[in-house]
């Protein structure tokens, strides 16, 4: 009898390294796809979108122009009725933008010409806002190859801001009025926070269940991003199913954390805290990972970034309406699932009290390894849609975990509504600050929001206070 517990322990290695073989097999495949493929998904995902308002801050359509690169490549554009000309570059880098002056609004011009943006691997060109000044210099010049890179040329020339940012930073809106500055902020506010708040969901409900701060979240999330992006920037397939696929995938990735490395941690009764640095390690190894696979430099799922519904000054992209709707979708699920299937009672029994629960005849690892499963599928699909919302980076884990972990505690610990209500506050408070402060600082505003929100109400917008004692 006493070799049965030996010969179990052999069967769990046995399958562990399976998993193990089995998860560095497909990276090692994804590493060598991405090897013959990353020049070609790289010239389809970046994109220069050049924004062109007139001094009273409304579009300006049919404006003729022309980009420039350092190689002496000449691509033309033409904005459309929204005043947006989007321009397919090859790689991130710095370009020369040059206007024909037949085609612009009269008396109005750029402020220098040529209109040079600098940027770089850590910039990208999406989301660039070139705005046109009243009485703006109006000489017309011959596009050219710009010349090297130096510090004396590399800083913006007057007129022209940028941002590569989620939020599409805060640009010169040439005297537009005050709510025309705030409504697209607050929309694209409200759908950067739906988007993490579906992140923080799961984040949530690891947290109820295993009591563990899991700092690899924001990788999980960066994981489903780089799925959509495979599938659809890498291999060309339809958006939707990008989305999908990030969805299952992102299941899968939780199935074999939990399985391989969680579910042992817990049977050898670790600490919380001995678990939680395993998961900052998992966070540091998976960027660098991701860093092998997709190189170090930012990407964009390629898509479609003219607008398809505009309501006063918000000009709301494809992805951007129908990200949210997803969102807003999926919560609902959640919701109806906590409250009306047995496996989200079951859930929530174990969220409550793990040994009552299991007192009651409920397999608490059965509910765990769900719980893994589910929030690594919301996270793969709040991932997707994020890299449709923005661009998408090796690093960008570290920056969306700081957001989720804001959410979750700015709402409540361990409430799956309280996750969803902070993320949509913080969402906001990012994108409506950068009407005052920097761009760069927005961060530092939603922190400060949570540390108020914390100071007044330490367990959080919809937590329950603790009973000490």
């Amino acid at each position: 009898m006493r070799r049965v517990p030996q010969i179990i322990r052999r069967g769990h290695r046995s399958r562990l390294w399976q998993l193990s073989l089995g998860l560095l097999a497909f990276l090692a495949l994804l590493g060598s796809f991405q090897s013959h493929s990353a020049p070609g998904a790289q010239a389809a995902g970046v994109q220069l979108i050049v924004t062109i308002t007139d001094s009273a801050g409304k579009p300006a359509p049919k404006v003729d122009l022309t980009v420039a690169d350092a190689a002496g490549k000449l691509i033309k554009g033409t904005t459309d009725a929204t005043g947006k000309a989007t321009i397919a570059l090859t790689e991130s880098g710095r370009y020369g933008v040059y206007f024909d002056v037949a085609t612009l609004p009269k008396g109005v011009g750029p402020a220098a010409n040529p209109t040079i943006r600098a940027t770089t691997g850590n910039i990208s060109p999406q989301f660039t806002a070139i705005s046109l000044t009243a009485g703006g210099v109006r000489t017309e010049v011959a596009p050219s190859a710009l010349p090297a890179p130096s510090s004396a040329t590399a800083a913006s020339s007057p007129g022209a801001t940028a941002s590569g940012s989620s939020s599409g930073g805060s640009s010169s809106d040439g005297g537009a009025s005050f709510l025309d500055q705030l409504t697209p902020k607050i929309a694209t506010g409200l759908t950067f926070g739906l988007l993490l708040g579906l992140a923080s969901i799961g984040l949530s409900l690891i947290y109820s269940t295993t009591g563990l701060n899991n700092f690899a979240h924001g990788e999980m999330v960066t994981f489903g991003a780089f799925m959509a992006y495979m599938i659809a920037g890498q291999w060309g397939l339809n958006g939707w199913i990008a989305i999908v696929g990030a969805l299952v995938l992102g299941g899968c990735f939780g199935y074999v954390q939990d399985i391989g490395l969680w579910r042992p941690l817990r049977k050898r009764r670790l600490g919380m805290m001995q678990i939680m640095i395993v998961s900052i390690g998992l966070s540091l190894a998976l960027r660098y990972v991701f860093a092998f696979i997709w190189g170090p430099d930012r990407l964009s799922i390629p898509a479609n970034n003219d607008p398809i519904l505009s309501i006063g000054a918000v000009n709301l992209r494809y992805w951007d309406l129908v990200g949210s709707i997803i969102a807003i979708v999926l919560l609902v699920l959640v919701a109806l699932f906590f409250s009306f299937t047995r496996v989200g009672k079951a859930t929530r029994a174990v969220a409550d009290n793990k040994a009552l629960a299991a007192a009651t005849g409920i397999n608490v690892e059965r509910i765990i390894r769900i719980v893994w499963v589910g929030g690594g599928a919301l996270a793969g699909v709040a991932g997707a849609l994020i890299g449709y919302y923005q661009t998408l980076q090796w690093n960008a884990g570290a920056l969306i975990l700081l957001l989720l972990f804001a959410s979750v505690t700015l709402g409540g610990l361990g409430t799956t509504w309280g996750a969803l209500v902070g993320a949509i506050i913080i969402g906001l408070a990012m994108d409506v600050s950068t009407m005052w402060v920097p761009t760069s600082l927005k961060y530092v505003v939603a922190m400060l929001i949570m540390i108020i929100v914390l100071l007044v109400r330490p367990q959080g917008l919809l937590g329950r206070k603790q009973r000490i004692g």
